[in-house]
């Protein structure tokens, strides 16, 4: 008897302790919060192979080792900023939401350079909008296409002159009120905001302060040093590791503001980037061959006055498109014309993608043709000077996305996370999944829900 009833109180006591101590099941952590951060132009190697480029990424380790993580996340086409940053938050292609390059459609150049800014031109619900219609609190710093977006709290990305009158502009298309309160918060603030352009501290800056006082159930923070200095230097060259360190920093800062604010038991951390790097040492400029075949016109400052075919080039790729769809001539002319150039490797492009193969990979429906570079070579924007140069190392993206150099990162963490590797991970599915943890309705995505690692239970 005395063996039945030790026996008994040792399954009563396993009992207890599986179900809290006090006969109901102990809650599972869930997600409230989700804090997105995008680390542009981050290399999967930072977090998977640190030690062989000498990177010190503690945090970027620990979320690697104790969260899960991608060996490289599927991009968009063309792998750039603006459509991969669009995508993250919409769980659809460039072709479908809109946002199909950086720049502005513009072939007169009368925009000034202008990028695609505004959130007006997204053409399908994005997560801030749905979350914010729910009522969730939503804030974004510095996150592209987000000019005029409906937040609880806004600092966009945008720029016109690069100078310090830009901090002006920023102010009046920011939340009133906004950067005075981080200003008061954090010293040397004002200083680093008027400069043309914002480092990660910076805008870290204001996503610590967010997270402090909003505690938005929704932050999307977008750093830019990272690919600033990889395409200047190279991939992963030395000032693109400090940049990397830093980034690391100010991830650090993010979830030390989360603890102290009582959301980091509920908090979802997402590190992902846009895009990978590939590096080159020419570039190349097949607007000249449309100049000299005569398919467009240039006054004597050499501005576009008029064409019937023009290139947008974005690096690794270029999209050709021709004025007048019904125009066979001219297509004819301009399909000629680049299969006689990607015929001699020297004029550097590897392949042609028709019109049938972009929107297959979810690229520009407008767009007549694609120009893939062949590697070392960067397709640049121009009309004149000469169509081949060389170029001391430089990084560039922009290629089609399954190639291995364009690979974006991917980490997510907390304590609701799982530990182990996140297999297939595409950026279309970045949306679904965020949307399916904080129960918001999100049914136009292409993507889905990401296959995470269990959670071994504590």
């Amino acid at each position: 008897m005395r063996k039945r009833w030790s026996l008994l109180a040792a399954v009563l006591l396993v009992l207890s302790l599986a179900f809290g101590g006090s006969g109901c099941r102990r809650e599972e952590p869930t997600i409230e919060h989700v804090v997105l951060v995008s680390v542009d132009g981050l290399m999967p190697a930072s977090y998977l192979e640190p030690d062989r480029y000498g990177l010190r990424v503690p945090t970027l380790r620990r979320m690697r080792n104790e969260g899960a993580y991608s060996e490289g996340m599927l991009s968009v086409f063309p792998s750039l900023t603006y459509p991969a940053h669009t995508t993250m938050v919409t769980g659809v292609p460039p072709g479908r939401h809109g946002i199909v390059t950086n720049l502005a459609w513009d072939p007169l150049g009368r925009n000034q350079g202008g990028w695609r800014w505004y959130a007006a031109d997204i053409r399908v619900p994005t997560l801030w909008q749905v979350a914010y219609a729910k009522g969730l609190r939503t804030a974004m710093v510095w996150w592209p296409v987000t000019v005029g977006a409906q937040a609880t709290a806004l600092l966009p990305e945008y720029w016109r002159a690069s100078t310090a009158e830009d901090a002006k502009l920023l102010r009046a298309l920011s939340t009133p009120g906004l950067l005075e309160a981080v200003e008061k918060k954090f010293a040397g603030f004002s200083e680093r905001f008027l400069a043309p352009f914002k480092d990660d501290e910076t805008v870290t800056d204001v996503a610590v302060y967010m997270l402090e006082t909003l505690r938005p159930h929704l932050l999307l923070l977008h750093m830019a040093q990272v690919d600033h200095w990889q395409h200047e230097a190279g991939p992963l060259a030395e000032p693109a590791r400090q940049a990397i360190e830093n980034a690391d920093r100010q991830i650090a800062r993010l979830i030390e503001a989360a603890e102290r604010a009582g959301l980091w038991e509920k908090t979802a951390l997402i590190v992902a980037s846009d895009h990978g790097f590939a590096p080159t040492t020419r570039q190349v400029r097949p607007g000249v061959w449309l100049r000299e075949k005569g398919l467009l016109t240039l006054d004597a400052e050499g501005r576009v006055t008029d064409w019937r075919a023009v290139v947008v080039a974005h690096s690794g790729s270029a999209f050709v498109y021709v004025r007048d769809e019904q125009d066979a001539t001219t297509q004819a002319e301009v399909l000629e014309l680049f299969r006689t150039a990607a015929a001699r490797p020297e004029n550097g492009i590897a392949r042609l993608y028709t019109r049938e193969d972009i929107v297959a990979l979810g690229g520009d429906p407008e767009a007549f043709l694609a120009l893939e570079a062949a590697p070392g070579f960067a397709l640049k924007s121009g009309y004149a000077g000469e169509v081949v140069r060389t170029v001391a190392v430089r990084g560039e993206h922009g290629y089609p996305p399954a190639q291995e150099a364009m690979r974006a990162a991917l980490l997510i963490y907390g304590p609701a996370i799982g530990a182990g590797r996140i297999n297939n991970a595409r950026m279309i599915d970045l949306a679904p999944t965020i949307a399916a943890w904080l129960g918001l309705p999100f049914a136009h995505a292409e993507g889905r829900p990401l296959e995470l690692p269990q959670r071994n239970p504590r």
